[in-house]
């Protein structure tokens, strides 16, 4: 073949004689960076948190590199995993081995300039090694326990308040069962795998999963979430305290509080044979329910014993002593000579005698009320017996039947001052429906004197019209 070349021009003639020759140059190497061969990572970092933080944060080496469009498509036509090995330089490092994944967050996380910005508290990773999980990464090496990226994902990080988030509250029970549920493994920690389906079918877990209250006590909330440990049965009434602060006032004045032994709130409301003190159940139930619940039984029992009301009303109290009882049993053992528990049963009992009266009167106020009469007058006075009923709620955990006994007084004294204006409102009603009668008898009379007059004015003074057209 003859090359005929040009002045001036010799190269890019060369080049088209050689295309129309069939033959082509050869690419030119250009430069690349992590996306070419790492768009899903790519994406999922632009819509996380960390959007705008370079690859090198958390791989350290270099992020550009120069390929030929023939060598970029040898590594990206094949799916991760299967690509063929691609030299990244001496300079780097890779992915994080797990064990060293919460030292490399550490190193912005516990980092007060580059997180003071954000607002974000830099004492993460402390709390993390202080963690059952930390501790035993740190003393065994065992790199299986829950590590940063298992919580908040790897390059899809997002914020705790968004609902994408593995950290969202409504999130947290199926993350922690990652771990927590799996039977193999927690067997080999020699912990309970049951705790997840506990708090599921909890006061709790119902109230996040089922009602979507994002305000619901999560496994974070009692164990912590960077520093999680389970909380000693010495400390769990200040844990649940951080919730339910009038009930851990009341419990701390009660002989239980000061007993090593005693596990505290979880003793009653968690407790019970092949239990794990995760199934916390309801115990109150709101004062409207509980007058619901008894006009349900009065359209079904009419005269209904004090027994069926309490059980229909409010079930949780005798069903927590039941289930607790086992334990109870572990100090109390001798149900005869014991006093302790006969106690507890009369204090448990003047309870269910006050929400007895308390409803009946409930009830009795709904049912006036829908009369001609006003009753807003009783209405708030009532008012103070629901105050005094949501009061006996953390007073009971005092175990003082005197304590009790004060409160369910003035209840009492409350819905007897309500039932004894609703006597007289009713006994005035009867008395002005006695009052009519007299009025009616002398408007009959008096209607009848008057037809009796029309009948002989009528027959005097009206003659037949002989036409036959009616009544002149």
């Amino acid at each position: 073949m003859i090359i005929v070349t040009r002045k001036g021009n010799s190269a890019s003639f060369c080049l088209a004689v050689l295309a129309i020759a069939g033959f082509s140059a050869p690419a030119t190497a250009e430069p690349v960076t992590c996306n070419a061969c790492h768009a899903s990572q790519t994406e999922e970092l632009k819509n996380s948190v960390h959007d705008g933080l370079a690859c090198a944060a958390c791989h350290p080496g270099d992020t550009s590199f120069t390929l030929s469009p023939d060598e970029l498509r040898k590594y990206t036509s094949q799916p991760e995993g299967v690509r063929p090995a691609f030299d990244h330089g001496s300079a780097f490092t890779g992915k994080p081995a797990r064990s060293e994944v919460p030292t490399l967050c550490g190193t912005c996380h516990a980092d007060v300039e580059k997180m003071n910005p954000y607002g974000i508290r830099t004492d993460q990773l402390a709390r993390y090694w202080t963690s059952g999980h930390g501790k035993t990464l740190r003393d065994t090496n065992d790199d299986r326990v829950a590590v940063c990226t298992d919580c908040h994902g790897n390059h899809d990080v997002v914020s705790g308040r968004d609902p994408r988030g593995k950290t969202y509250p409504s999130n947290i029970p199926d993350m922690c069962a990652t771990c927590h549920a799996d039977a193999s493994l927690m067997a080999e920690y020699d912990l309970p795998v049951e705790i997840v389906d506990e708090y599921r079918n909890s006061v709790h877990g119902k109230l996040l999963l089922e009602k979507g209250d994002i305000g619901a006590p999560t496994c974070a909330t009692c164990h912590g979430n960077h520093s999680a440990m389970p909380p000693g049965f010495a400390s769990v009434a200040a844990v649940c305290g951080k919730c339910h602060q009038h009930v851990a006032e009341e419990f701390a004045k009660s002989v239980h509080a000061d007993l090593a032994e005693h596990k505290g709130c979880v003793q009653c409301h968690g407790g019970g044979e092949d239990r794990h003190f995760h199934l916390i159940e309801r115990i109150t139930n709101p004062a409207g329910i509980m007058i619901e619940r008894y006009e349900h039984l009065l359209a079904s029992k009419p005269s209904p014993t004090p027994e069926q009301i309490s059980e229909a009303i409010h079930p949780g109290p005798t069903q927590i002593i039941r289930n607790a009882l086992a334990t109870c049993m572990d100090c109390h053992e001798d149900i005869e000579d014991d006093e302790s528990l006969p106690k507890l049963f009369t204090l448990l009992d003047r309870i269910a005698e006050a929400e007895r009266n308390y409803v009946r009167t409930g009830q009795r106020l709904d049912e006036v009320g829908r009369g001609i009469m006003l009753v807003d007058a009783q209405r708030f006075k009532f008012e103070d017996a629901k105050t005094h009923l949501i009061q006996l709620a953390p007073l009971q955990h005092t175990l003082s039947l005197s304590v009790v006994s004060d409160k369910v007084k003035e209840l009492n004294d409350v819905c007897a001052e309500v039932n004894a204006d609703l006597d007289a409102l009713e006994a005035g009603l009867r008395w002005r429906y006695r009052a009519l009668i007299p009025i009616w008898v002398f408007a009959l009379l008096f209607s009848a004197a008057c037809y009796v007059k029309y009948k002989r004015l009528k027959a005097e003074y009206v003659r037949p019209d002989p036409r036959g057209g009616g009544d002149n």
